[in-house]
C-alpha cells in the first residue's frame, strides 16, 4: 500500500495505542494486507475458473484483525462471518489452508474439499463451519454459549464428554466465550432476534460482532434495518452490552471490542459491537456494485479503505517507513504466490471419497449384530409412559443430556413446586424430570 510520507523510525511508548506494541501494530497491518491480497488472488483465480466461489473480506480487515488479538484460539468458540478472513488469519489459519479450500483440494483441512470457500472452519482453533444460509449461526452460537455455562457447573458432564467418542475434542476453559459475527443484513433474520432473546434471558457469554458495510448485497442499510442502525434497535435488551466503533480503524476497534469481550468473560451477559466498515468490492463475483452504487459513493468508500488509512498511520507515527512497508508487502505477495501455486497443484478428492464421513466404514446398522429380541417385564405401559421412562433412564446415565423447549419443565418458577404438581408437557412425557434432575437440565425455553 503506497504512502508518500517519509519519517524516521522512533521508539514506541508502550502505554500508547491501547497497550499494543510496535510489533503487534505491524502484525495487524501485515494480516490486513495478507487478507486483501488473498482476496485479490482468489478473484483472479475465479475469473480463470480455477476456484468455485469467491466472496471477499475487503473493507472488513481492520475490525476482524483486531478481534483476532482478543479471541483465544482453541479456547473461545467461533461462529464466523464469511468476511472474517483477517480474523482467521490472525488466529492461525494459513494462506495455504484457505486456498486449498478455495480450489476444493483433497488436503483442505477444513472439509477435504467439500465445503464452499470462505465458509471458515478449523477444528483445532474452535472455528465452527457455517451454513450458506445467512443467520443460522446465531442460534447455534447460543447453544454453544449455553454449553459453556453448563460445563462450568456440571464437571461430570464434561468428564463424560471427554470419555465419549471424539472426546479429545471436548474442550472447556472457565472463562471461554462464544463469538458470532455477521453482516448487517443477516440481523434481519429471525434467528438473530431469537438468539438475542435467549442470550439476554440466560446472560450467556456470547459476543456478537455486526460488520455493517452499509449494504446487504444491493439493499442499503436504511431499507434493510429500521432506523438504519442495528445498535440502536438492540440497546434496550436487558443485560446486553452494546457499543459502536469505526471498523476501519483497528485501534478503535480493538479498544471497543476489548471492553465488550471483558464484559462477556466476566459472565455479566452478552455483548454486541456494531462495527461500521466498508465494502470496496462487489458483494461477490456474482454481483456488480456499479449497478447500484454511484461513482461518488464508491470514491467515498475508497477514502475510508482500512489498508491505506492504517499504512499512513504507521508512517506518520514513525512505526514504519515507506521502504519497510514496501518490503513487508513484497514478502506477503511472495507468500500468497507460493501458497496459490501449491494449492493449484494439490490433488483433488477422488470420486470414491463422496462416501467418507457419510457412512461408517466399520458399522452396518442393518447387520445381524443389531438384531435383538424384545424382553418384556412389568405391567404394560403406553408409548408416552415409555418415552418418559427412557428419558429418565438416559438422563440418569449421562449428565450431558438436557431437555428444553416450550412447556417441557414441571414449573419454571421453581418455588411454586412446593404448592403445584408441575406439568412436564401437554402429554406429560417430561413430567417429574425437572424435580428429579434440576432446572439446569430440564427447563422451559422461549418459543422459537
Amino acid at each position: 500500500m503506497t504512502v508518500q510520507t517519509r519519517v524516521k523510525i522512533a521508539k514506541l511508548d508502550a502505554t500508547k495505542y491501547h497497550g499494543l506494541d510496535r510489533e503487534t501494530l505491524v502484525r495487524i497491518y501485515r494480516t490486513m494486507y495478507l487478507s486483501r491480497r488473498l482476496d485479490d488472488r482468489e478473484i483472479q483465480l475465479k475469473r480463470q475458473n480455477k476456484i468455485f466461489f469467491q466472496i471477499s473480506s475487503a473493507g472488513h480487515e481492520a475490525v476482524t484483525a483486531a478481534m483476532g488479538l482478543l479471541l483465544r484460539p482453541g479456547v473461545d468458540w467461533l461462529y464466523s462471518h464469511y468476511r472474517d478472513r483477517a480474523l482467521c488469519l490472525m488466529l492461525g489459519v494459513t494462506p495455504l489452508e484457505m486456498l486449498l479450500q478455495a480450489v476444493g483440494a483433497k488436503d483442505d483441512p477444513n472439509s477435504g474439499g467439500r465445503q464452499m470457500p470462505s465458509h471458515w472452519a478449523n477444528q483445532k482453533l474452535n472455528i465452527v463451519s457455517k451454513s450458506s444460509c445467512t443467520g443460522t449461526q446465531f442460534v447455534q452460537a447460543v447453544g454453544a454459549a449455553e454449553a459453556t455455562l453448563y460445563f462450568e457447573t456440571r464437571p461430570k458432564a464434561l468428564a463424560q464428554a471427554k470419555k465419549a467418542p471424539l472426546g479429545d475434542l471436548a474442550r472447556h476453559e472457565r472463562d471461554e466465550i462464544v463469538f458470532v459475527s455477521s453482516g448487517d443484513g443477516a440481523t434481519s433474520e429471525g434467528e438473530f432476534w431469537e438468539s438475542l432473546n435467549t442470550a439476554c434471558t440466560k446472560k450467556l457469554p456470547l459476543f456478537y460482532l455486526v460488520e455493517d458495510n452499509g449494504y446487504a448485497i444491493s439493499v442499503p442499510i436504511e431499507v434493510q434495518t429500521a432506523g438504519g442502525s442495528i445498535s440502536k434497535l438492540t440497546r434496550n435488551f436487558p443485560g446486553l452490552h452494546v457499543s459502536e466503533c469505526d471498523g476501519t480503524d483497528p485501534l478503535e476497534s480493538y479498544a471497543v471490542c476489548k471492553e465488550a469481550i471483558e464484559y462477556c468473560r466476566e459472565r455479566r451477559g452478552p455483548a454486541l459491537v456494531h462495527a461500521h466498515v466498508t465494502r470496496p468490492y462487489s458483494h461477490s463475483l456474482s454481483d456488480d456494485e456499479k449497478l447500484y452504487k454511484t461513482p461518488a459513493e464508491r470514491e467515498a468508500e475508497a477514502r475510508r479503505d482500512p489498508l491505506s488509512q492504517f499504512a499512513l498511520f504507521l508512517v506518520r507515527e514513525a512505526l514504519l517507513d515507506q521502504k519497510q512497508i514496501e518490503a513487508l508487502e513484497a514478502e506477503v505477495d511472495h507468500e500468497v504466490r507460493e501458497a496459490a501455486d501449491q494449492a493449484l497443484a494439490a490433488e483433488t478428492p477422488s470420486i470414491d471419497s463422496i462416501r467418507v464421513n457419510v457412512y461408517s466404514p466399520d458399522v452396518d446398522p442393518t447387520s445381524a449384530a443389531f438384531e435383538t429380541q424384545a424382553k418384556f417385564h412389568g405391567a404394560p405401559k403406553t408409548m408416552v409412559e415409555m418415552v418418559a421412562a427412557t428419558l429418565s433412564d438416559e438422563m440418569s446415565r449421562d449428565e450431558r443430556i438436557t431437555i428444553f423447549g416450550e412447556d417441557v419443565a414441571d414449573c419454571s418458577r421453581e418455588e411454586n413446586l412446593k404448592e403445584v404438581k408441575g406439568k412436564g408437557g401437554v402429554f406429560k412425557a417430561t413430567s417429574g424430570l425437572q424435580r428429579k434432575y434440576g432446572p439446569d437440565r430440564v427447563f422451559n425455553s422461549p418459543l422459537a
